[in-house]
């Protein structure tokens, strides 16, 4: 029995997909940021204007490439498009573009693409593909559209919007096979009602795809692994319109970089099938802390993460500030166990005791809605946020330094230090099993800013604070998680640690002419 009622999700979470799953861009787009100079890249117009298609003949679909880019599209070739697709596809002018561009983050809504192909099947990124390259136009897949840096849009762009391609096929084998289009809401819908589940971020609105291909952070996650673990197979469009069907079978090197190697890269994924897992119901518990055991706080569930916690227990740290204090709680869930020995353990390793406790227990489809947020994980809005993986112990002066660069935002709105851990069902694979590189550190860290206001002085703080943040975590953190882009980033190997070069070599055989060619996509 709950020691209280149980509290509203809402009221608790800070961020727009509770915790850690902004998945990112869907389908096969991307969102990570790395500094290019005018020199970096040969535009695509160019490289394919000189016939160097026979010199990147490397790439599996290179011969299939025009050898020349026609002009900007006209009328008539839209037309054109439209009448080829079993979709839609929508221009400016049109009532339907203005809805249809919209992201989950309103900040996102100016933004003009060129055209929005809204794809009925396969068949459909194919077209859309082709004539992206024909008329030299950037593709921006997209499906649920949780960009943190607006991947899935942009002006000018021709958006390969996936959102519509919906269909879940349960199989008596226990696998599951899904369109790009799925949000997490719906396949844990279908799932449940089997008893089964695929580990998973908790925001609703997400799409499946762009969480699977960044790794999947959640919190089944140390008992069954990440999302993209459970990942038996993919079907991806490549930028000639080629049909790509991936396992660990056929294209094998495709498909380790489907899992963790994040999107905007190699093409867009239209099919993606995965093993499932017993549904198990919870026992969830959040803690609460006053300011002054921030430190402690900190210290003590970095110790019993690595002292032991069994696999069926996952908590969360968060550090929470409006400015000023910061306020420490830790949220967390056993499954198809009691919490209260867990709750006994982190106390201990805390060294002191929680001034607010709440413990109840739920179904697996109960444990997930709360986890969601309720109504509140559908609202679109606005944040500012970036990443680091902690690679090593936040104890002593650096905790204290993190506590103090949390406490000193100045802007409008609220901010938080979300602690996700690591371990569990994660770690037996090696770190170069799948393109997910991060699987024997401790934890990751996303420091998130509830943006208040959309102002440029209040995003100019935004930004400045999260440099203070990664400034006072410093040499323990070893990369980054590319589900939690941000513009601050350097370079994008940030996000791939050593499994960055054979992303590169991957990407240059399946994409050679660099048709996904974005600042937040792999150099060509």
């Amino acid at each position: 029995m709950p020691d209280r009622p149980r509290p509203d999700r809402a009221a608790l979470v800070t961020g727009p997909c509770p915790d850690r799953d902004c998945d990112g861009p869907s389908a096969f787009q991307t969102q990570f940021m790395f500094t290019e100079s005018a020199g970096n890249k040969l535009s695509r117009r160019t490289l394919l204007g000189a016939g160097a298609a026979a010199a990147l003949a490397v790439g599996a679909s290179a011969s299939n490439l025009p050898t020349a880019v026609a002009a900007g599209p006209k009328s008539a070739d839209w037309a054109a498009l439209a009448k080829q697709l079993d979709g839609r596809l929508l221009r400016p002018g049109q009532d339907a573009y203005y809805s249809a561009l919209k992201t989950f983050d309103p900040r996102r809504d100016v933004q003009r693409p060129a055209g929005i192909v809204q794809a009925a099947g396969a068949g459909d990124v194919a077209d859309a593909l082709r004539f992206a390259v024909k008329f030299d136009l950037k593709p921006r897949p997209r499906s649920g559209g949780h960009s943190y840096v607006g991947a899935s849009t942009g002006n000018g762009v021709l958006v390969v919007d996936c959102s519509r391609m919906t269909n879940i096929h349960y199989h008596s084998d226990k696998t599951v096979t899904i369109s790009p289009g799925v949000r997490l809401g719906d396949l844990h819908d279908v799932l449940d009602r089997h008893g089964r589940t695929i580990p998973t971020g908790t925001c609703p609105t997400v799409g499946a795809a762009g969480l699977t291909l960044g790794g999947g952070i959640g919190v089944e996650d140390r008992l069954y692994g990440l999302t993209c673990d459970a990942l038996t197979g993919a079907t991806v469009i490549g930028p000639d319109g080629r049909t790509y069907q991936c396992s660990k079978d056929e294209h094998s090197d495709l498909f380790w970089a489907l899992r963790g190697g994040g999107g905007g890269n190699f093409g867009v994924v239209t099919r993606l099938s995965y093993r499932s897992y017993p549904a198990l119901p919870g026992e969830i518990f959040r803690l609460s802390w006053p300011s002054d055991d921030a430190h402690r706080v900190l210290t003590g569930w970095q110790h019993r993460l690595l002292g032991g916690m069994p696999k069926h227990a996952w908590a969360n740290l968060h550090l929470d500030s409006s400015g000023g204090s910061v306020h420490p709680s830790i949220t967390g869930v056993c499954w198809d166990s009691s919490a209260t020995a867990e709750i006994k353990q982190l106390t201990s390793a805390i060294g002191r005791s929680p001034s607010g406790k709440q413990i109840w227990h739920e179904s697996h489809a109960g444990a997930m809605s709360w986890f969601a947020g309720g109504s509140a994980g559908r609202k679109r809005q606005s944040w500012s946020a970036g990443s680091d993986i902690v690679g090593h112990k936040l104890y002593g002066s650096r905790a204290d330094a993190i506590i103090r660069a949390v406490g000193s935002w100045n802007g409008s709105g609220s901010v938080a230090a979300i602690f996700d851990p690591f371990g569990g069902a994660m770690s037996p694979p090696s770190a170069s099993a799948t393109a997910f590189r991060w699987r024997d550190a401790i934890a990751d860290v996303q420091w998130y800013v509830g943006l208040g206001s959309t102002s440029r002085a209040n995003l100019d703080r935004a930004a400045a604070w999260l440099k203070r943040c990664h400034s006072a975590i410093g040499s323990a953190s070893i990369g980054a998680y590319v589900n939690y882009l941000e513009p601050g980033r350097t370079h994008v190997s940030d996000y791939y640690g050593g499994n960055y070069q054979r992303l590169v070599a991957i990407n240059k055989k399946y994409d050679p002419h660099n048709v996904f060619d974005s600042r937040y996509s792999l150099p060509g």
